[in-house]
């Protein structure tokens, strides 16, 4: 007959309960890392896309240009941007709009052209439907004349930059109305 022996082994079953315990606590905490984790790259991300999706739908069409002259010169005193919503696009805040005549930045004035709902006379905000016309003076720029480049930039809070070569036409002294664009 075999004798019993003393069998010392029963306590690394204990050591091996307490290392899994543990085990099953690590990964729980990591789990709950990465679900916060994820939670918060998941805003993020939300935010971004609507971010870039204002981004490229929010864009201004200019339907025309003209000009008014000096009384005393052949150069522009004014221009009359009249524009709309492009296909798709946001509501735009035409206060947080700027305008950029040959790299300058001019401080333009809104005329409501045709209003849906009040709320570019009331708070100007351009929808879609509506048109309005941005009036700004420009005597203080220089080398608006007959013949000359210029560039007109309207940039919305959000959105794409539009940008309008244009090429001055005969200016004469104390005209109004001058077509510069189309």
């Amino acid at each position: 007959m075999k004798t019993i022996i003393k069998n010392e082994h029963a306590q690394a079953g204990v050591g091996t309960l307490i290392i899994f315990i543990a085990m099953v606590l690590v990964a729980a905490v990591a789990a709950a890392v990465l679900i916060q984790t994820s939670g918060v790259m998941q805003s993020k991300s939300t935010t971004t896309t609507k971010e870039a999706a204002e981004a490229i739908t929010e864009n201004l069409v200019i339907e025309s240009v003209t000009g008014n002259a000096k009384t005393t010169a052949a150069e522009l005193s004014s221009v009359n941007i009249t524009i709309k919503l492009g296909p798709g696009s946001g509501d735009i805040n035409l206060s947080k709009v700027v305008l950029i005549i040959k790299a300058q930045q001019v401080t333009p004035t809104i005329t409501v052209l045709r209003d849906v709902d009040s709320s570019l006379a009331n708070s100007q905000i351009l929808k879609a439907g509506a048109l309005a016309r941005i009036d700004a003076g420009v005597s203080s720029i220089t080398g608006l004349t007959s013949k000359q480049p210029i560039t007109i930039s309207l940039t919305p809070e959000k959105g794409t930059t539009t940008n309008m070569p244009i090429t001055l036409p005969t200016i004469s002294t104390n005209a109004t109305g001058i077509a510069l664009y189309p």
